[in-house]
């Protein structure tokens, strides 16, 4: 589900307000203060409808958290918490449970209210806000036929969709255990080869529990690449994997699938904070696909 101009702009702005108040990390706080940077969004037109002022929300929010001990900055290299990691995830939930067709202000304002014990939930839930009384709101402005939020515009091709007609060919099984430098487990599962692409299934199994706090784990390994030594350009278009858990299972689409005749695959993995062939892999891994 794509997301709206507005809304991929409120979490840029939330960012920007962690680094203007000298905090360390991105909280639930900080993407409620970047909503309320457009006055016209849905998230502000749900607040009035409520009778609530956005910079009534403001006020409150900045009152509750304070200044913080760092340096004003840009904001951009902090990390989220997992509150807010978990916001973002439910905004997809509440679009779809509330048959939208993109994500928006709106879906952003009420998963801050349904992930319950943040900050801004606290603030929103204290000025009349709770998720039941949004929804209602957001449901007023819907058939009071509101436009949507756009879409950001054109940058490119839409993403990969998998053809509805796909066959799936083959399931490889890998079960190959690797150790990582920083002392955890890339455990290599299996390698789906479909019609038109390809699924690579692995997990990152850890050394240690979670961190202490809300700051997430930093990541143990970077990019993936496939080849296959006759030249396919195989793109990683689509990645998913879980966010909290001591094993964390991948899984990476590439397209497209290996072509008639191939016979092997090597999979290479880069160190984290690199992108595609900056530096040498961590560790090189070959399927045998006939």
């Amino acid at each position: 589900m794509r997301v709206t101009e507005p809304a991929q702009h409120a979490v840029t702005h939330a960012k920007r307000e962690a680094g203007r108040l000298g905090h360390d990390h991105v909280g639930t706080e900080h993407l409620l203060l970047g909503l309320l940077h457009d006055d016209q969004c849905w998230a502000a037109a749900t607040l009035r409808g409520l009778e609530i002022a956005p910079e009534t929300v403001r006020r409150r929010v900045e009152e509750t958290i304070g200044q913080g001990p760092g340096e004003p900055g840009m904001g951009f290299g902090l990390p989220m918490t997992k509150p807010a990691t978990l916001v973002l995830a439910l905004a997809g939930r509440e679009a779809m449970e509330l048959d939208h067709d993109r994500i928006g202000t709106e879906d952003l304002l009420l998963s801050l209210a349904r992930e319950g014990e943040g900050v801004a939930a606290r603030i929103l839930q204290e000025l009349g806000a709770g998720l039941l009384e949004l929804r209602e709101a957001v449901a007023a402005q819907r058939a009071a036929g509101v436009d949507p939020e756009p879409f950001p515009p054109d940058r490119g091709p839409p993403p990969w969709q998998p053809p509805p007609s796909a066959t799936l060919h083959r399931v490889i099984p890998l079960a190959q255990e690797h150790r990582l430098p920083s002392g955890d487990q890339l455990v290599l599962i299996s390698l789906e080869v479909w019609s038109d692409w390809l699924d690579l299934r692995y997990a990152v199994v850890y050394a240690t529990p979670e961190p202490e706090g809300e700051l997430p784990r930093p990541p143990v390994i970077g990019s993936c690449e496939v080849s296959d030594g006759s030249g396919t350009e195989y793109v990683n278009w689509v990645s998913s994997h879980p966010s909290f858990g001591m094993v964390r299972v991948h899984q990476r689409t590439f397209v497209p699938a290996p072509p008639a005749g191939a016979e092997r695959l090597e999979l290479r993995f880069g160190p984290p904070g690199t992108v595609r062939g900056e530096a040498p892999p961590l560790l090189v891994s070959t399927v045998d696909l006939q």
